[in-house]
């Protein structure tokens, strides 16, 4: 009752912990408060780390965007060219071949915030805005230069650039459109000899994720009720022709409206970059050799005809590398150029929306399934089916939604499952042992511990109670084993019976029978309780048979040590009394002390049996009951007697188990032959026929047992009552029935 409580009071915290850290990453960007941002942001700490490995997956190396080149102010560049800032002197010669070489858009991620010295007439700053206007004058052309913002504590406005106000976005029911209202206390506008060529003009306002890795992009900004275009914006409008228009969706959730499609911000203007690739995936141009190429250049024309050519850093220097999911240390330029790749190819994330209701449903359906899979209770089988269902989510979100744009939350949807099968794992492996404990604390000294290990795994369970059931029961006892104690000193007896019931016991517990208790030198066992067994019945005469065996390799042994047993130890035989029938099992004692045994009458006959072995001359006597209850075909059975135990009105049919049929010899074999004969010849009182056989099988059980040649036998026993019923027959109502006289 309690570990089920426990054990799903578990799965709730688990999982119930899994939802609220997928609720706390999808609004943690939201969040202003430093202090709670700071308590959550483990959540996104572990989902965005794991989104970048899996979309890193789905990049193609292979694909190239040659629309989009980088312009690259390298530390080769700075050899060449001698200087950092690079002098606009050597922007004109960029801007100018570049016209040169058929570029469509130049978008610098370089601030030209001061003018330059200059010593001569023209500046060098002119000869730049002049390069800028020779570039615009093809129809279609366009420089874009950047400026960046401060807004952080704000209360007033700063007086903006007249020009800024030729890129303000449309926006659609204006009235409900509310970003972050934001004020002005610092901002680097490009100088006013530049702005004077109307180029067009990008913010660069970028913000880091908590974790400091580049992946939201402020596609537009705000200054109050002025909505501007970003950087990587301007350079897809300006390419494209294309007007966006920014409109409300809900509060706090907006969309661009572009040409090729939709893309959604939220209330900061940012939108999840798609990446497409590092470095690898777009051209790079040197602007050393940039300068140094000669304008009739055909691979230059190649390279840069009809492109966007953003200029921007990689060099050391420069210190503009940033930190993103695909790359470490990757130039900040990089960054706009996948915003601009994104824009122009329409490869958008879907509405956050329909994420949201992915990493919702797949972080329920697997939990759900992985608590259903407990159920199964096969170790291996849930170990499988876990990993096959975390293989097949991945699998699917890796190559399938992300590609589709779907940005799912599965660290923590895995994190549940993992974790719900770590806890069913704990619990279980937990009372698992508890319960082999309990076992072994309860049978440990009764049963083999393999068998404890089957009990538990098959969860048969016994109760202590008394059970009633079918079962077999085992007597042994050795012959004349009083004689012992008279011919054996104390520490020779002990040392004996040790070394015999060690060797007997073994093979008992390795054929799942339960050890009852010792009595002195008898042991007394049973089959099929604590766990039921279907052939206890087959276990009890395998046992017999065994044991037997295990003498006579004992006898042997102590023969080949010679004087240190007296003859006695070296003739050692036992007897054994098998019966089948309904038998009580369980502990039964005292309160401060108890025994898990047997009791009936099945028990009983089972002890007189093994007492009535020794009038017969034999060494394993069962009945008819336990003949009837196992698999006949494995055993070599002869039939004793039909005899009435002393106390019980209904006779009872006596076999002796003389050998496993497999491992029975020829002599066993003809020795069952010739007295099963005699015995019917005897049902029948054809008492001639029947000395004829038994006096054969007299022969046979001799040589059986040499060292037995003055003791009695089966066959001598039938030979004294043929000849006694030939004499004096038997009354006309006799039923062959021979009534014990003793117990």
């Amino acid at each position: 009752m309690w570990s089920k409580i426990i054990k799903y009071l578990g799965f709730i915290i688990i999982i119930s912990f899994s939802a609220l850290s997928v609720f706390f990453s999808l609004t943690e960007r939201d969040i202003e408060d430093p202090s709670i941002k700071e308590k959550i942001s483990y959540t996104t700490f572990f989902e965005n780390r794991f989104f970048d490995f899996r979309m890193r997956q789905t990049l193609d190396k292979k694909k190239f965007d040659k629309k989009l080149v980088m312009a690259d102010i390298d530390d080769y560049s700075l050899k060449e060219l001698g200087q950092w800032p690079v002098s606009r002197q050597t922007w004109a010669d960029v801007i100018d071949k570049l016209r040169i070489f058929g570029a469509r858009v130049i978008a610098f991620d370089v601030f030209f915030a001061e003018n330059s010295m200059s010593c001569g007439e023209t500046s060098v700053d002119d000869i730049m805005a002049q390069s800028i206007v020779n570039f615009q004058s093809i129809p279609g052309n366009k420089v874009i230069l950047p400026y960046s913002l401060d807004t952080q504590g704000a209360d007033h406005f700063e007086e903006l650039p007249d020009q800024l106000y030729n890129f303000v976005i449309d926006t659609k029911n204006s009235e409900g459109i509310e970003l972050k209202p934001k004020k002005v206390s610092k901002a680097v506008w490009p100088i006013q000899t530049l702005l004077n060529t109307d180029v067009s003009l990008g913010h660069i306002q970028v913000e880091a994720d908590s974790d400091g890795i580049m992946r939201h992009y402020q596609l537009v900004g705000n200054i109050d009720t002025l909505y501007l275009p970003s950087y990587g914006l301007q350079a897809y409008t300006d390419y494209t022709g294309d007007s966006p228009v920014l409109e409300m969706l809900n509060i706090g959730d907006y969309k661009f409206k572009l040409a090729n499609g939709n893309i959604e911000l939220n209330y900061k203007g940012e939108a999840n970059v798609k990446w497409f690739g590092n470095e690898e995936q777009f051209p790079r141009v040197s602007i050393a050799d940039i300068v140094k190429a000669f304008p009739e250049d055909e691979k230059m024309k190649s390279v840069f005809n009809n492109t966007i050519v953003f200029v921007g850093a990689s060099a050391y220097g420069a210190y503009d590398l940033r930190h993103t999911p695909v790359d470490s240390m990757l130039p900040g330029v990089y960054f706009h150029m996948n915003m601009t790749h994104m824009l122009l190819n329409g490869d958008f994330y879907k509405p956050q929306q329909n994420s949201t209701f992915l990493s919702w449903a797949i972080l329920l359906a697997g939990s759900l399934i992985i608590l259903l899979i407990q159920f199964f209770g096969n170790a291996i089988l849930d170990l499988l089916s876990t990993v096959l269902l975390i293989g097949g989510i991945y699998y699917y979100d890796t190559y399938h939604l992300i590609p589709a744009g779907y940005e799912v939350k599965l660290f923590f949807c895995f994190f549940s499952i993992i974790c719900s099968y770590s806890w069913n794992t704990f619990l279980h492996f937990y009372l698992a042992n508890k319960d082999k404990a309990f076992l072994k604390n309860a049978f440990g000294s009764y049963i083999s511990p393999e068998l404890i290990d089957e009990m538990y795994s098959t969860g048969q369970h016994p109760s202590l109670g008394g059970e009633c059931g079918t079962r077999t029961a085992f007597f042994t006892d050795i012959q004349s084993f009083s004689t012992f104690s008279e011919k054996l000193s104390a520490t020779q007896l002990v040392e004996l019976l040790n070394e015999y019931l060690t060797a007997m016991t073994d093979i008992l517990l390795e054929e799942k029978g339960t050890l009852d208790k010792y009595e002195g030198d008898a042991i007394i066992a049973f089959f099929g309780a604590p766990m039921p067994l279907e052939d206890h019945s087959t276990r009890a005469l395998t046992v017999a048979v065994r044991m037997q065996r295990a003498l006579l390799k004992l006898r042997e042994k102590w023969v080949s040590e010679g004087d240190k047993w007296p003859q006695i130890v070296h003739e050692m035989r036992m007897r054994i009394g098998i019966n089948t029938g309904e038998i009580v099992t369980g502990n039964m004692g005292s309160a401060s002390r108890m025994n898990y045994t047997m009791m009936g009458d099945s028990v009983n006959l089972a002890a007189r049996l093994e007492e009535a072995a020794k009038q017969y001359g034999i060494f394993n006597q069962t009945s008819h009951f336990t003949l009837n209850d196992c698999e006949k075909e494995k055993f070599l059975f002869r039939e004793l007697d039909t005899i009435l135990v002393v106390g019980k009105s209904e006779p009872v049919t006596t076999y002796e188990v003389l050998e496993t049929r497999e491992d029975a010899s020829d002599l066993l074999i003809n020795l069952q032959k010739n007295f099963s004969e005699g015995l019917s010849f005897y049902k029948n009182q054809e008492w001639d026929k029947a000395l004829d056989c038994f006096k054969i099988s007299l022969e046979l059980e001799l040589e059986r047992f040499p060292l037995l040649r003055e003791k009695t036998n089966p066959s001598k026993i039938y030979i004294e009552r043929c000849e006694n019923f030939k004499e004096i027959p038997p009354p006309p109502d006799w039923d062959g029935v021979y009534t014990l006289t003793s117990k």
